[in-house]
């Protein structure tokens, strides 16, 4: 079902969850997939600053990471005091999925705020899936 509040897209990566893991939750990797950070800057280890060329604004992120479920909460805003949890990503482990030790699957979950038009939200969803495939891409390749 889509009702336009959300989207998810996955992607199954042939390498273990904990590769996807570290991949995913360093900040210093996440210009090399989030193409709608762009170039970013990292400041005191945690807090990314970028510039979204598609929307032509700044965009800042940080990355909370729950180990115990694999799950990670990007928190997106325009500015680095109006963070809020827009993206979640969840590393689901070959025990869930009756697989190899060797494979994961990621998802990527999108929430949609009420300020996008369709056309943007459209562009966010295409974007998103795009960015997974370089996630896989990028983990499986041995980036992590």
């Amino acid at each position: 079902m889509d009702d336009g509040y959300a989207h998810i897209c996955s992607t199954k990566i042939d390498r273990p969850a904990k590769d996807a893991l570290s991949f995913l939750s360093d900040p210093l990797k996440l210009s090399s997939w989030a193409v709608g950070m762009g170039e970013t800057i990292v400041h005191d280890g945690i807090l990314i600053e970028g510039f979204n060329a598609n929307i032509n604004e700044p965009i800042w992120a940080k990355i909370e990471v729950d180990l115990k479920s694999k799950t990670l909460q990007y928190y997106i805003g325009p500015e680095a005091a109006s963070l809020v949890p827009r993206i979640m990503i969840r590393i689901v482990a070959p025990d869930v999925l009756q697989e190899d030790e060797a494979c994961c699957v990621v998802s990527m979950i999108t929430w949609r705020q009420s300020s996008m038009d369709n056309a943007r939200w459209e562009s966010l969803k295409a974007l998103h899936e795009s960015e997974i495939k370089t996630v896989k891409q990028l983990i499986e390749a041995g980036v992590a």
